[in-house]
C-alpha cells in the first residue's frame, strides 16, 4: 500500500470510532435497533476496514507489543460484558417487571383504568404528536403509556412522531397541537390534548362504547349552570362527563310537556325555587317509563326560601318512592371541613360509605357537603313495593339533623340537639332502584359539592360521576378514583443526629478518600 493512502489510515480509524461510539450511544438511549443504530455500525465497522487495509503493517507492530495483549484481553472482557448487557436487556424487555415503591401507588394505575383495559373489545394504538422541543413531555408520556402497555398486556401499544418531520401523518390525524396524542381503536380514534390516566382512562371508554348516552340538566329554578366556570358552576364535573361521551344537554321542563325520549338520565342541581307540580308530574312520567333521575335537593335556609315553602318534588319522591329530603341542616361537631384552622359544624365530612357500585371503589376518601340536608329510606321490613335502597354516604354518628332554623342565629348557644331534630345516624345521600320499571333515582341533599369550587375536595366529582354513572345503568363507567401524592419530608430535630450526619459527610467521608488515595500513592512508590 502506498505511502500517501497510508496516512489517511489514521482518519479511517477515528471515524470508525466515532461510527461504532455513536451506535452504542443511540442505542442506550432509544433502546432500539433503529436505522440510526445500523448506519451507525456500518460507519464503524467499514472506518475500521479502511484503517487496517491502508496500514495492516501497523497493527501487525501494535499486536505484538505487551500493551496490545493486555488491550486483547480488555477488549475481550469489554465485548463479554456488553453481550451480557445485551442478553439481560433482552430478557427485561420480553418479562418487563415494574415495581411502585411510592406510599400511595401514585405510579400505579387505578383499579377502574386496569378495568378498563381488561375490558377493552380490541387493540388501541396511541400515536404522540410531539415536537423536538417537547422531549420532556414526551418522555413524561411515554412512561405513562409504558404502563398501559404492560397493564394491557400488550393491547395497548404506543409510538411518537414529531409532526414536523412527519407532517403527512398530522394532517391525517388532524393535529394543530403539539403534545397532541390520538387513540385508535379499529375504524375509531379520540384525541386528548394531555397524556395523563384520567384523559387516557376516558378515551378508552369512549372507544369501547361509541354510542353517545344524553344526559338532561334541568334549567329554569336557579340550578347550577352546566357551562359555568365561575366557583358555583358545574363546568369541571361537565368536562368529566364529556370525557365518558355524555351528550349534555338543558331542559326547561315549563316549556315541554314531556322528557324527551332520548334522555339517558336526567340531573337536577340545585334548583332556588322548588319545581312545580306540573313540572315534577313529567319527572313521575318519566321515572314511571323506567327513566333515571339524580337529584341535589339543598336545605331551604340555603336557597333563603321560608321553612314552610312547599316543594312538590321532594313530596313526590317521599310519597311514591319512599325517599324523603329532611327539612332540616346537618350539623356535625365531631367531623366538618377545617376552614382556616376552624372546624365549620354545617360542612359536613364523611368517608363512611354504603355496599353500592356507586361509592364502592371511595372508600376511605373523603367527601364534603357544605350546607346539606338529610335524606333518609323507609327502615328494613317498611319498603316501598318492588323498590331496593342503599345508604350512599353516611355521616358521623354524632351528626344530626337541625330542624330549629332560628337556633342558626343564636350566637350565645347556637344549635343542639333535641327530641324535634332528625336523630343520628344520617345518610346525606341515597339511591332507589324499582325492580318492576327499572327505573334508579340517586337523592343528594346537597348541591354545592357538584360545583367547581368543591368538586376537587376528595371524591366529591367522583360523587356526581359515579352516581350519573349508575343512574345510566351502566357502572362500566365509574370514574377513577383521586390520588395525592403522598409529601415526604425528612426533618431532623435531635441535635446529635444533626451532628452526628455533619462529621460523617463532611469530615469522614473526605477523609477517607485522602487515605485511600495516600495508601495507593505509597504503595506505587514502593515498586518503582
Amino acid at each position: 500500500m502506498g505511502t500517501s493512502l497510508k496516512r489517511y489510515a489514521p482518519i479511517a480509524a477515528i471515524i470508525g470510532g466515532l461510527g461504532l461510539l455513536a451506535a452504542i450511544a443511540i442505542y442506550l438511549l432509544q433502546r432500539q435497533l433503529n436505522v440510526a443504530v445500523q448506519a451507525s455500525l456500518v460507519v464503524g465497522l467499514l472506518g475500521l476496514a479502511v484503517a487496517i487495509l491502508l496500514d495492516p503493517g501497523t497493527l501487525q507492530s501494535w499486536a505484538g507489543r505487551r500493551q496490545a495483549r493486555y488491550g486483547g484481553n480488555v477488549l475481550l472482557m469489554s465485548v463479554a460484558l456488553l453481550g451480557i448487557l445485551v442478553v439481560v436487556n433482552y430478557l427485561a424487555t420480553k418479562n418487563t417487571q415494574q415495581w411502585d415503591l411510592t406510599a400511595n401507588k401514585v405510579n400505579t394505575l387505578a383499579p377502574e383504568t386496569q378495568q378498563t383495559l381488561q375490558n377493552m373489545s380490541a387493540p388501541v394504538k396511541a400515536i404522540g404528536f410531539y415536537l423536538a422541543s417537547s422531549s420532556g413531555a414526551q418522555t413524561t408520556a411515554k412512561n405513562l403509556f409504558e404502563q398501559f402497555r404492560v397493564a394491557s398486556g400488550g393491547k395497548f401499544t404506543y409510538e411518537f412522531h414529531d409532526p414536523n418531520t412527519d407532517p403527512t401523518l398530522a394532517r391525517q390525524y388532524k393535529i394543530i397541537a403539539d403534545a397532541t396524542t390520538v387513540l385508535v381503536m379499529g375504524d375509531h380514534q379520540e384525541t386528548i390534548a394531555t397524556a395523563s390516566e384520567d384523559q387516557i382512562d376516558g378515551a378508552l371508554v369512549r372507544l369501547s362504547h361509541p354510542a353517545k348516552r344524553t344526559v338532561f340538566f334541568v334549567t329554569g329554578h336557579g340550578e347550577a349552570a352546566i357551562d359555568g366556570t365561575d366557583p358555583n358552576g358545574l363546568s369541571t364535573v361537565i368536562s368529566l362527563m364529556k370525557n365518558q361521551n355524555y351528550d349534555i344537554q338543558t331542559l326547561n321542563l315549563a316549556v315541554t310537556t314531556t322528557v324527551p325520549v332520548s334522555a339517558t338520565a336526567v340531573v337536577i342541581a340545585g334548583p332556588k325555587v322548588p319545581l312545580t307540580a306540573d313540572e315534577t308530574g313529567r319527572l313521575a312520567d318519566y321515572l314511571q317509563k323506567g327513566g333515571a333521575v339524580v337529584v341535589m335537593q339543598d336545605p331551604l335556609i340555603e336557597t333563603q326560601l321560608p321553612f314552610s315553602t312547599t316543594e312538590p318534588l321532594v313530596n313526590y319522591l317521599a310519597t311514591s318512592w319512599g325517599v324523603k329530603f329532611e327539612n332540616d341542616v346537618v350539623v356535625d361537631l365531631n367531623n366538618s371541613y377545617q376552614s382556616q384552622g376552624q372546624a365549620v359544624p354545617f360542612y359536613p365530612l364523611s368517608k363512611s360509605y354504603g355496599s353500592s357500585a356507586i361509592v364502592s371503589k371511595l372508600q376511605s376518601i373523603q367527601t364534603v357537603f357544605p350546607v346539606a340536608r338529610s335524606v333518609t329510606i323507609p327502615k328494613p321490613g317498611s319498603d316501598v313495593s318492588s323498590t331496593t335502597y342503599s345508604e350512599l354516604v353516611k355521616l358521623d354518628p354524632g351528626a344530626w339533623g337541625e330542624t330549629n332554623m332560628a337556633s342558626f342565629s343564636q350566637t350565645s348557644s347556637g344549635p343542639s340537639l333535641d327530641a324535634a331534630d332528625v336523630q343520628p345516624t344520617l345518610a346525606v345521600a341515597v339511591s332507589a332502584q324499582n325492580s318492576v320499571t327499572k327505573a334508579r333515582l340517586v337523592a343528594i341533599g346537597d348541591s354545592t359539592f357538584a360545583t367547581n369550587q368543591w368538586s376537587n375536595a376528595g371524591a366529591d366529582a367522583n360523587l356526581l360521576m359515579n352516581s350519573i354513572d349508575w343512574a345510566t345503568s351502566d357502572e362500566t363507567l365509574i370514574n377513577v378514583t383521586p390520588r395525592t401524592p403522598t409529601q415526604m419530608t425528612l426533618s431532623l430535630t435531635n441535635a446529635l443526629t444533626i451532628n452526628a450526619i455533619f462529621v460523617l459527610v463532611v469530615i469522614v467521608m473526605p477523609l477517607l478518600v485522602l487515605i485511600l488515595g495516600g495508601v495507593v500513592w505509597f504503595q506505587r512508590r514502593r515498586h518503582i
